[in-house]
């Protein structure tokens, strides 16, 4: 959720710069914001990851694991996709805070790792989908964890939005700078919204 805020005040402070409320951030703090989002994001991918891996561990002296193979598990498969993809985004954050970068260097330091963790997002997405649903798809809206699979793929489309329109086009300029940070607005609401939603399924899990 910490992670989700950041991304979307970020991209609020992008999109909207002369927001009253968002006149005390500097243009200058908007990419660091992004780098500190991106780490609680990989923190809370591995968490994830970490919880899949020892999901089926039961006895009390059974060894915890912290790296693990598991490939015909989806929901396994779908927390190691996301890790990619986060670590992607924190490469892609972190070359962001380098001065000077012509279009070229935008291109390969931050564009590509951002479209490429987007990626990632959206396969993790559908296969937790897969898992939830043993299908392709389903649409079932009185499910609590319908909503939170729904919300994640939701959110990993418009963070791949976000991705495309950003871009740098050889003037320097993004390909689409509002639909850039748009894009990566709503995408960060949707995980916003999606990673509140664990809270009232962990307690109807254990009640």
């Amino acid at each position: 959720m910490i992670g989700s805020a950041l991304f979307a005040l970020g991209g609020f402070c992008a999109a909207w710069p002369n927001m009253s409320a968002l006149r005390w951030i500097a243009p200058s703090a908007i990419n660091p914001i992004f780098f500190v989002g991106s780490l609680f994001f990989t923190t809370a991918a591995y968490l994830q990851f970490y919880e899949v891996l020892n999901g089926d561990i039961t006895a009390k002296r059974s060894p915890r694991r912290f790296v693990g193979w598991r490939p015909r598990n989806l929901g396994y498969l779908a927390a190691l996709v996301q890790l990619i993809g986060t670590l992607l985004f924190n490469r892609s954050t972190g070359d962001a805070l380098l001065p000077g970068l012509e279009w070229r260097e935008q291109n390969l330091l931050v564009w590509r790792p951002d479209i490429i963790g987007s990626i990632c997002f959206l396969a993790a997405s559908q296969l937790a989908i897969m898992e939830y649903a043993h299908s392709w798809f389903a649409f079932r809206p009185g499910q609590l964890p319908w909503w939170i699979v729904a919300a994640n793929m939701l959110g990993s489309i418009l963070f791949m939005v976000s991705a495309i329109a950003s871009f740098v086009v050889p003037a320097g300029n993004l390909l689409a700078p509002f639909l850039a940070n748009t894009g990566t607005v709503g995408g960060a609401m949707c995980f916003l919204l999606g990673a509140y939603l664990l809270i009232p399924e962990q307690a109807e899990s254990e009640g």
